[in-house]
Formats: structure tokens, C-alpha cells, sequence
């Protein structure tokens, strides 16, 4: 195990380090096209390129950046906020989770008890009804549900309080309830997009696992078909989606620009859409590398998770081990 994970986390850094490389190589290709305001000197922004490298080539300006990140811990200076890119990203990272962590962790029990359900009853109305709101759902792109949404509860029924998000400042001036309200629709509409994909997956794998060898068996030995589901079935059904659940995390720190921007979220998925159309590089570097990092670490954790839902499962061997 421990030199599995070694092993893992060597090849780890050499994926994270080339692929990093790789994202300042392209970011670096894309036309500054600055154009000084009007009536001022562009004095700042010189001395910025100076001193950040920018004018140097692109392998030095990488140098330049890696050194920085070792000497004093900075991930380079933003152009647009004149602060370390570090400080306003991490502290936006709240704002990304507070609007996606409830949708992450209610999305995956409805989805698993959804995908149960039509799986130990396929072909009954109720798999119908609910593998037909799963296409419905997967259909509809998620800003076509999202924007109608705000035009049905809040334009049309007035249910929602609000169709975007409370500001800091409306939270102080109209109290806290009517914050958090703010969030209802946005939440709803998140876990609601979020669960078809998964349950039509567990559906699919679970009906199959239905028909092995093994869970005959465990119904010969006395168990109901739920009781044998739930101890066996169920179990073997989630395994290959436990990488894709993991990786979800990621999700929840890095926001959606679509969802952020639709529901006024001043979190990190809007931070990297005004970071790329403004051309504020040092930014666009610091939001791809830690999500980057993040994806690569999750990757590992997900392995390792196999292990805990299938015992003959051992990291590193190669092989299934009875």
C-alpha cells in the first residue's frame, strides 16, 4: 500500500508539473491586446511586466513564477484586483462552496435511492416514471432550467424571494432569513441537475448486477431480493462511481461559471470568466493550477476508496485477490 501511494504520488507530481507547464505555455500564447485608459500613464502595469517577468520569454517568465511560488509563497500578482492572486481566489472559494456543497451532498443519496428503486423495480410504472424524468432532465441544458426557474418562481408565482443570490450587504440590511432564503432556488435547481446522470448510471449497473451469480445465491440462502440488494448488489453497483463522486469535491471548490453567473455567485468559477476576458494571466494560472492539483489528488483518494466497498480489492497489486 505504502509504496503504491508512493508511487502514486510521485507520478503525481510529474503529471501536475507538465500539465501546469503546459497550461502557462497556452495562457501565455493568448494576445495581451492591453490598451492603456484614456488620460492615464500606464505606469503601474509597466512596472508589473517588469517586475513579474512578463517581458522575458516564456520558459524564463515560467522560471520566474516557479521561483516566486518557492520563495515567498506567491502565485503571482493580479493585473485587475493589484493584489496576490493567492488572497483573492482563496477567498473566494466560500463563496463557491456555500452555493454547491448542499446540491453535492443531496444529490448523491436521491440519486442512489432513485437509481436503486428503478433498478429493483425495471420495467414497473415506476422505473418508467423515473427513467422518463432522468431523459427529461438530461435533455434540458442546465442554464435552460436554471433561467426557468427564475422566470417561473420568482417572475411569474413570486415564491422565490429573490431570483439571484443575497449580496453581503442585503444580508445586513434585510436580516438573515431572507438571506439564506435567496439560496432555495439556486440549491434546488443544482441538486435537480445533478442527480439524472447518476442514477441512470446506477440504475444501468445495478439491474445488471441483479442477474450475477452471486446474488442468486445470496437469495438461495434466505435473503429477500431488497435485503440481498442492499448487502450485495448495492455495494458492487456504486464501486465504479466512487472516482466520479470524489472528484465531485473538486466541483464544489471550483464553482460553475454558468451557475455563477446566472445566480450572481461572487465565487471562483466567476473569478476565472472575468480573469479570461480581461487577460489577467497570473489569475487564469492560479485558479487552472489548483484545480489541477485538486483533480490529481481526488484521482488517488478515489483509487484508494475501491478498497473500502470491495474487500478482495488490494491497491497496488495489479490484480483482484480473493
Amino acid at each position: 500500500m505504502a509504496k503504491y501511494l508512493l508511487k502514486r504520488l510521485g507520478l503525481m507530481l510529474i503529471t501536475f508539473v507538465i500539465t501546469v507547464f503546459l497550461f502557462f505555455l497556452f495562457i501565455k500564447i493568448i494576445p495581451d491586446n492591453r490598451v492603456p485608459p484614456i488620460g492615464q500613464d500606464d505606469t503601474y502595469y509597466q512596472e508589473l511586466v517588469r517586475r513579474e517577468g512578463w517581458d522575458k520569454p516564456i520558459v524564463v517568465q515560467f522560471g520566474y513564477w516557479v521561483r516566486n511560488i518557492f520563495t515567498t509563497g506567491s502565485f503571482g500578482f493580479s493585473k485587475d484586483h493589484r493584489l496576490d492572486v493567492g488572497y483573492v481566489y482563496f477567498s473566494r472559494i466560500p463563496a463557491s462552496v456555500r452555493i454547491n456543497i448542499i446540491p453535492y451532498l443531496l444529490s448523491i443519496p436521491i440519486a442512489l435511492l432513485l437509481g436503486v428503486i428503478a433498478g429493483l423495480y425495471k420495467n414497473k410504472a415506476i422505473d418508467t416514471i423515473i427513467s422518463v424524468g432522468i431523459i427529461v432532465f438530461i435533455s434540458i441544458p442546465y442554464f435552460v432550467v436554471a433561467v426557468l426557474a427564475q422566470f417561473i418562481f420568482y417572475f411569474e408565482l413570486g415564491w422565490a424571494p429573490n431570483f439571484v443570490i443575497a449580496t453581503a450587504t442585503e444580508f445586513a440590511e434585510r436580516g438573515f432569513l431572507y438571506g439564506i432564503s435567496t439560496y432555495i432556488l439556486p440549491v434546488t435547481v443544482l441538486t435537480i441537475s445533478a442527480i439524472p446522470s447518476l442514477a441512470r448510471s446506477v440504475r444501468a449497473e445495478l439491474t445488471e448486477q441483479l442477474t450475477q451469480d452471486y446474488m442468486l445465491l445470496a437469495r438461495s440462502k434466505g435473503l429477500s431480493r431488497f435485503e440481498a440488494t442492499m448487502k450485495h448488489g448495492l455495494k458492487n453497483a456504486i464501486a465504479p462511481f466512487l472516482p466520479g463522486i470524489f472528484i465531485g469535491i473538486v466541483g464544489v471548490m471550483s464553482g460553475g461559471i454558468i451557475t455563477e453567473r446566472i445566480f450572481r455567485v461572487t465565487g471562483t468559477g466567476d473569478l476565472y470568466l472575468r480573469a479570461f476576458n480581461n487577460r489577467d494571466f497570473a489569475m487564469i494560472m492560479m485558479v487552472t493550477t489548483f484545480g489541477q492539483f485538486l483533480s490529481l489528488l481526488t484521482s488517488i483518494i478515489s483509487d484508494i476508496s475501491y478498497t473500502l466497498f470491495d474487500p478482495r480489492v488490494r491497491v497496488g497489486s495489479g490484480k483482484i485477490q480473493s
